[in-house]
């Protein structure tokens, strides 16, 4: 079944820009300016206090309630019915996945620290800003600014989506199904991140809009 778009999120500060040596206050000014502005981030602390914060989170029930009324309306998996027994076992189910998948996360974060909140590019042609989306997507930053696999989020979108096969039907109990929507996980992962980073757009244009 279908966990629906969990988000993800870390990153630490970015440091301003240094002054370019022997340049004038104005001309570092001007580069300065030239230069698109980033959001700062300040280190995520990942603690069995966020982890409880993120059970009861706005986010617990978009990724739960929302794909149990699809589900239902498409009777999947079609074992479970379309009653009310039904819809309350795929609210069960989609939660679980839920808690196991920010656990997992929770877990590979705080041991392998990785920074996954997504920083917004804001500038570029449509086909780098989407590489962009990708990449820090798939990738995580470390403490040192070094870039890392994003493990956290694999372990979410895959270990959530294999754990939850043991209470699902047996013809979803495969390494086939456990990839499949392991990666289907994933892409909500990037389509988030997406949203991020061309809604402010979106929305700017929508303002302007309304203006005229």
């Amino acid at each position: 079944m279908l966990a629906a778009a969990l988000a993800a999120i870390c990153c630490r500060a970015q440091e301003q820009p240094a002054t370019v040596a022997g340049a004038s206050a104005p001309e570092a000014s001007a580069v300065q300016a030239s230069t698109p502005a980033q959001p700062e981030f300040g280190v995520q602390v990942h603690s069995f206090r966020t982890f409880v914060k993120r059970l009861y989170s706005v986010r617990a029930l978009t990724s739960t309630l929302p794909a149990a009324v699809v589900e239902q309306v498409h009777n999947w998996p079609d074992e479970w019915g379309k009653d009310r027994h039904g819809f309350e076992k795929r609210i069960a189910s989609l939660y679980g996945q839920f808690v196991i998948g920010v656990g997992l996360e929770e877990t590979v974060k705080a041991i392998h620290y990785e920074d996954t909140r997504y920083r917004r590019l804001g500038h570029g042609n449509f086909f780098r800003r989407t590489a962009h989306v990708i990449t820090d997507t798939v990738t995580a930053r470390r403490q040192d600014g070094s870039r890392t696999p994003a493990w956290s989020l694999a372990a979410n979108a895959y270990g959530s989506w294999g754990i939850a096969t043991l209470w699902s039907p047996p013809e979803y109990r495969t390494a086939a199904s456990i990839a499949e929507w392991g990666s289907s996980g994933m892409g909500t992962f990037a389509v988030s991140n997406l949203a991020r980073e061309y809604w402010p757009d979106i929305k700017g244009i929508l303002h302007r809009k309304k203006a005229n």
